[in-house]
């Protein structure tokens, strides 16, 4: 199943009025219905579940990578100034170069880790308003239930052609039910889109802009390393 299809069911199920739904069922069999509808509520409450345990543990794996290229990071400050030290500019230049392509995954996984946050909030959400919606619809029908005489129960069962038989009004009624409550929306997503440009000269504009990048860096470092040596003078 799609996360649009689930989104789906999660607002269906969430924006159902439980009192108009009973009303409207009251004289037409609405328990087989009705169990229905919580049978569909434990299998989304199912998958809600399974969704937020995914985000907990994309979360769980960015932080973990983060910590990681950060623990490496700060390795390799001690490494460049070594290098910085002795006058290896080779050395250093792959220090900075390594250092900037490790601060390119941080941006990568600091988003990721935010956007898992945020989905891991979105499935809490959805998995605790589930179950109060649950609760409701289900403390609804045994409301229900107990309200009805034996009477009624025995007059509705009358020219069945069987207990367990359908009944084309709880379809009909179970049909329009979905529509009422079917308030899916479908933004249109934005795309990148294909680009014209040449593969070779984007690829190009790429590695001019991270050898700018080293440059600036290593100047950087020689410079904080020489104001380092004039202090110490």
């Amino acid at each position: 199943m799609t996360t649009e299809h689930f989104g789906i069911r999660v607002k269906r199920l969430m924006t159902a009025n439980v009192h108009a739904l009973i009303g409207s069922l009251e004289s037409r069999m609405p328990q087989a219905i009705l169990e229905q509808y919580l049978r569909e509520f434990d299998d989304v409450i199912a998958q809600a579940r399974v969704a937020l345990g995914r985000h907990e543990a994309a979360r769980y794996q960015a932080a973990k990578a983060i910590a990681r290229i950060n623990n490496e990071i700060e390795r390799l400050n001690d490494l460049l100034g070594t290098a910085l030290a002795r006058n290896d500019d080779a050395a250093v230049r792959a220090g900075a170069e390594r250092q900037i392509e490790l601060e390119d995954q941080l941006g990568i996984l600091q988003q990721s880790l935010h956007d898992a946050s945020e989905h891991a909030q979105a499935a809490e959400a959805d998995l605790l308003g589930l179950r109060a919606k649950r609760a409701e619809m289900e403390a609804g029908l045994r409301e229900l239930i107990a309200a009805r005489a034996p009477g009624d129960g025995e007059r509705r069962t009358e020219g069945a052609p069987g207990v367990t038989g359908a009944d084309p009004r709880a379809e009909q009624l179970e049909q329009g039910f979905n529509r009422t409550m079917a308030g899916a929306t479908g933004a249109v997503g934005l795309g990148t889109g294909s680009s014209s440009a040449d593969p070779s000269l984007l690829h190009r504009l790429e590695t001019l802009h991270k050898e700018q990048r080293i440059e600036e860096r290593v100047a950087r470092l020689k410079s904080q390393s020489g104001k380092l040596a004039d202090d110490m003078s």
